[in-house]
């Protein structure tokens, strides 16, 4: 199994993620750094996390890859660094936080340039009834991009929070993917997902160490998917992406 959303604790792995692993099955982790969590990180402060990040994944080659982190509006800047972690440092994409709207014209050429890797787009989106967050994308916005990018491969995360109507937004869009991680998200959001948009669209993700590895998994179990989705959702729809980027 992978755990496609994972962070750092700091600037290093929360020291209970690798033995969680290896206790509930999961063989590999997919994450990223944001910091101190600044809405409107400096570059050097992005740097700084995407630093921490390659060294997780140098320190863990077997078990752990990273996306890169960045702050669109660094522009040319942030661009030189995503290549340098994709070439250099064996990253596998981008995260995109709440620095931007995702379709903003300012994250267009780090899109244009993740497709040019095939490498996936890590959006974090949540629709929220209160405390919204400035420039925090939601499943519009998200939609948005992937029609004007249908080559590029998006994952939303948090199944964009409010689960059915985010999931009715992205579903005739059929390169953005969704994970599942997000405390608040359950086992009925996990079966809207995959009944409307199949299970090759839905990714297991944990949010660790936000949230708990051992619920995040056991909301997926319980949402009744034959053997054949599960084994996507957990690992399989996650493995192809990770393959067929190129560095």
């Amino acid at each position: 199994m992978i755990d496609a959303h994972i962070h750092l604790s700091g600037s290093d792995l929360h020291p209970d993620t690798l033995a969680e692993g290896e206790r509930l099955g999961i063989r590999h982790f997919v994450g990223s750094c944001l910091g101190e969590f600044q809405f409107q990180p400096s570059f050097e402060e992005v740097y700084r996390a995407n630093q921490d990040m390659a060294g997780v994944i140098r320190r863990y080659s077997n078990r752990v890859s990273g996306y890169c982190y960045v702050n669109p509006r660094h522009g040319e800047q942030a661009i030189s660094d995503f290549r340098h972690r994709i070439e250099d440092d064996s990253m596998i994409g981008i995260k995109l936080w709440v620095a931007t709207y995702c379709n903003d014209p300012l994250v267009f050429p780090f899109v244009e340039q993740a497709i040019a890797y095939r490498a996936p787009i890590l959006i974090h989106a949540w629709r929220k009834t209160v405390g919204q967050l400035a420039y925090e994308s939601t499943a519009f916005h998200v939609a948005d991009l992937a029609e004007r990018y249908p080559e590029a491969n998006i994952i939303m995360a948090h199944m964009g929070g409010q689960v059915e109507s985010a999931m009715n937004t992205i579903a005739p869009y059929s390169n953005v993917r969704i994970d599942t991680s997000g405390t608040p998200i359950g086992t009925a959001e996990v079966m809207i997902a995959v009944e409307r948009l199949g299970a090759d669209r839905v990714i297991f993700g944990s949010d660790l160490p936000i949230a708990c590895l051992a619920s995040n998994i056991g909301k997926v179990i319980g949402a009744g998917l034959s053997p054949q989705q599960l084994e996507l959702v957990m690992g399989g729809n996650m493995e192809k992406i990770l393959a067929e980027v190129i560095r």
